[in-house]
């Protein structure tokens, strides 16, 4: 008789995990096959405790990464010079043709004065047999919407002359705000402005 009552009692916990568990599967098999026009809710559990939270990070779209490292090659060569060789700091823009538009290239190397530059400086450094190395980094504080053909940043030049052993920071920093667009599958820099 005790060896009925197991098997009853086990045929029947048998039978209620088996039901539990087709209840159960069949719950998860409906929530990942809802249809469109049903609507779903999600639990979002509280924080109780001090723990921290996770940051999310938006990074920017691979469009602007690809202007922005345009730009930032681009006035890396449009802002080194070299005094001993170039006639004047414009001669840097002719180097960087190769990033900017043929419109801004063309304004940059004819236009022989520019709102900011050495100066006085210019001659020493060229005494000096110095090159003035620029150091590049772009930003986005304020900036218009990128779209898929226009990108606007910020960026600021830190300069550093070169002569021997010697190195001078330029001070002040240059900061400029530039234009970059998409011709064809290139990004160039449009515009500059001090």
């Amino acid at each position: 008789m005790r060896a009925r009552k197991f098997v009853v009692v086990g045929l029947v916990v048998a039978a209620v995990g088996f039901l539990t568990y087709s209840c159960v599967s069949r719950t998860d098999d409906t929530e990942g096959s809802a249809s469109p026009d049903t609507s779903t809710t999600v639990a979002v559990p509280t924080a109780t405790s001090s723990a921290p939270t996770d940051v999310v990070t938006i990074e920017p779209p691979a469009a602007a990464g690809a202007a922005e490292e345009a730009a930032r090659q681009g006035l890396t060569v449009a802002f080194t010079w070299y005094p001993a060789t170039d006639a004047t700091q414009n001669d840097a823009y002719g180097r960087a043709r190769t990033w900017l538009t043929s419109a801004l290239a063309d304004r940059m190397i004819v236009d022989a004065s520019t709102e900011r530059g050495p100066g006085v400086q210019w001659g020493e450094w060229a005494q000096q047999g110095a090159r003035v190395i620029a150091d590049v980094s772009i930003e986005c504080s304020g900036c218009p919407e990128d779209t898929d053909t226009v990108v606007h940043r910020v960026a600021t030049i830190k300069q550093t002359a070169v002569a021997g052993a010697t190195t001078d920071t330029v001070k002040p920093d240059t900061t400029v705000w530039v234009t970059i667009v998409r011709e064809g599958d290139r990004w160039l820099i449009d515009d500059i402005r001090y």
